[in-house]
């Protein structure tokens, strides 16, 4: 057998060897109708052979234009399936993901829910002769208007307050200046007008003793290196001492300016016991703003005792005689004889 080639054995032989190969199979029917319409290079033949592009999965431009010269021969072209009866023939037509979303979501409501509108619920206006829109409000909102009528606030007349009205806004010093004019003016009134005075109201003086009273604890320094009724924690607590004793002494003053013997008796028992319980010092200088409260005390009971037209009751003998035992204080001890000589 010779070895001896033509060149055009040659030549017959490289185009035989590069249309053979295994590679080019698949793409054989593209190959041989692109022979038919234009020439094809040995080169162009070994890089077709090297085997089909690769598209990506995304849409692209030109895969829709590579396809149209080079369909695939794997895939088979199978007529389009006719659609099922009863089902909607969706377009071709490339859609996004949230596109499709939402028109899955539109498909989902029924046909009442599509017809369901905001605009349904406005009022409908409408055009009256001389131009202007009239509104024609909604069922439900003449029943709104209906049961929440708003009421026009009446009117008044401004008139004179009464002169009742007007004595609330007067201090006490006018009150009394008014009721003293008046009494002179006509005698028979003061007789009234003292059958109808009620008894003083002692709760609010009480309840501010004992709110100084507290004040007193309150200012008492609390430590480890000194005692709560030494020198250090009277210095203090002067200042609220000196208070209490203020607010004693003139409740006991106004009472007694004004005549009311009772409401003095009575509010030296009330008052005696939240005294008893304000602080005793170590130092005994510094109990006198505690001696001076029961000097006062003391003092307007023996002033009520001297009282001749006015007879102490047995219950409040017996209370001020229990409050004053054990008390060293001179116009206390006074004070307990007195009562004890009235027996």
């Amino acid at each position: 057998m010779s070895n001896n080639f033509t060149p055009s054995d040659s030549e017959e032989v490289s185009d035989n060897f590069y249309t053979n190969l295994p590679s080019l199979n698949m793409n054989s029917m593209s190959i041989q109708s692109a022979q038919l319409t234009s020439p094809i290079s040995p080169d162009e033949m070994v890089i077709r052979s090297r085997g089909r592009r690769q598209f990506p999965s995304s849409f692209s431009p030109d895969r829709v234009t590579i396809s149209r010269h080079f369909p695939s021969p794997t895939r088979c072209s199978s007529p389009p399936k006719p659609p099922k009866p009863g089902k909607k023939v969706r377009s071709s037509s490339r859609l996004s993901a949230s596109t499709e979303r939402v028109r899955k979501q539109l498909d989902y409501f029924s046909d009442d829910q599509k017809d369901f509108s905001i605009l349904k619920l406005l009022p409908v206006m409408e055009k009256g002769k001389s131009g202007h829109v009239t509104s024609q409000p909604h069922a439900s909102e003449i029943e709104f208007l209906a049961n929440h009528k708003v009421k026009k606030q009446k009117t008044t007349n401004t008139t004179t307050p009464s002169p009742l009205q007007l004595a609330k806004g007067l201090s006490k010093s006018q009150l009394v200046d008014l009721l003293t004019s008046l009494t002179v003016a006509s005698p028979a009134l003061s007789t009234a007008l003292a059958e109808m005075l009620p008894k003083p109201d002692l709760s609010g003086l009480i309840a501010n003793l004992r709110y100084l009273n507290q004040n007193i604890y309150k200012a008492i320094p609390v430590s480890r290196l000194s005692d709560r009724t030494d020198s250090l924690a009277f210095n203090r607590v002067t200042t609220n001492l000196a208070a209490f004793k203020k607010s004693l002494v003139e409740d006991l003053t106004m009472l007694l300016e004004a005549g009311q013997w009772a409401s003095v008796l009575e509010y030296v028992i009330l008052a005696w016991d939240i005294v008893v319980v304000t602080p005793v010092w170590d130092n005994i200088t510094h109990n006198t703003s505690r001696s001076s409260c029961f000097k006062h005390m003391a003092s307007s009971v023996i002033r009520v005792l001297k009282i001749k037209d006015f007879l102490i009751s047995e219950s409040e003998r017996l209370n001020l005689i229990k409050c004053m035992t054990g008390f060293s204080v001179r116009e206390v001890m006074l004070c307990k004889e007195k009562l004890l000589e009235g027996k």
